[in-house]
């Protein structure tokens, strides 16, 4: 885990010093659905052409409730729309990456999902996952503003769900703009 959150840092660290990107960072709070579990999320948004709005957004979210927690983390394809000249984007996505789960139940049913084990045992997993989303976001400031954005995901794997986050927050510019 701590390998994938260096090159995480090394991939923002190396595409915010060009000089001519402007690179978007959005953080904020998030919540996952059945069962309920506050987070947080962190993404970056690179462009990657100048005819189409494009974006590469690495991104990385975590939730955490009653000793189980989920890390989804990898890369998206952003499009973004413009609302109109003054008020912000409206934005949708594909992706995948890892998503990381400790805390669950040993036992895996294909039907039910997680169930919990006789010994009362968990543990932790990593599998690939795949990533949908779609969001507006809203210009409050020349470099700042505020988003909300949903996001499905599911990992590669027999018996994970398919799981549904809310998530809001801030944006910021960052590097040369338009």
């Amino acid at each position: 885990m701590k390998s994938m959150v260096w090159v995480f840092f090394v991939f923002v660290v190396a595409m915010v010093g060009r000089a001519d990107a402007q690179v978007d960072v959005k953080a904020g709070g998030g919540l996952l659905f059945d069962p309920t579990r506050w987070g947080g999320y962190l993404s970056v948004e690179i462009p990657i052409g100048d005819t189409y709005p494009t974006y590469l957004a690495p991104f990385a979210e975590f939730y955490r409730k009653s000793g189980v927690s989920e890390i989804p983390a990898g890369l998206s394809l952003i499009y973004k729309a413009p609302l109109s000249d003054q008020y912000g984007t409206v934005f949708f996505g594909v992706g995948g990456g890892i998503l990381h789960a400790r805390g669950f139940p040993l036992l895996i049913d294909t039907i039910a999902g997680p169930v919990p084990s006789p010994s009362g045992e968990t543990g932790s997993t990593t599998k690939a996952m795949i990533a949908v989303g779609g969001g507006v976001r809203f210009d409050v400031a020349d470099r700042a503003g505020v988003f909300v954005q949903g996001r499905w995901f599911r990992a590669f794997a027999s018996g994970f769900p398919n799981n549904f986050a809310l998530h809001a927050g801030l944006k910021f510019s960052l590097g040369e703009g338009d």
